[in-house]
């Protein structure tokens, strides 16, 4: 709602008015940066990524565990990697400040999104097994046989 609001206003202002304003732009690419990768975390949780599943859904049901399984543990490894990239990467701005040219902000803070939305991504994901092994919660989706092809 507020990435929404603030791009009208800039709408508003720069056609309306003939007045327009930068940080009503960037305050929007902000507020979309930080909703997108904290949304990352809770699509981990519902198990609500983009995947190719039709492929695997024809497989049974043993291998195509055993398949979510390896993606998912690439999936981890990568996400540890694209964490710490995001700590070096927030360090340097620590290191060497740099400043958003409207607002004024140092962008140690808005990069800090990265850190939370890929190491909250990592740690659902561990979360989904945790699950699996402890409550036996599904890490796929549940099929009906009927709809599997028959030999």
């Amino acid at each position: 709602m507020f990435m929404a609001s603030m791009v009208f206003f800039q709408v508003v202002m720069r056609y309306l008015f003939n007045m327009p304003t930068s940080w009503s732009d960037e305050l929007a690419i902000y507020a979309m940066l930080w909703s997108v990768y904290i949304s990352v975390a809770w699509a981990v949780r519902e198990r609500a990524h983009i995947r190719v599943m039709n492929f695997v859904q024809l497989l049974p049901t043993k291998v195509a565990v055993g398949m979510t399984i390896f993606s998912d543990l690439i999936w981890f490894l990568f996400g540890i990697f694209l964490t710490y990239q995001s700590v070096l990467l927030d360090l340097s701005f620590w290191k060497d400040e740099y400043r958003s040219p409207a607002l004024d902000i140092d962008q140690k803070w808005p990069y800090m999104c990265l850190i939370l939305g890929f190491g909250l991504m990592t740690l659902r994901l561990a979360q989904v097994y945790y699950r699996w092994i402890k409550y036996d919660e599904p890490i796929l989706e549940p099929r009906d046989e009927e709809d599997l092809p028959h030999a």
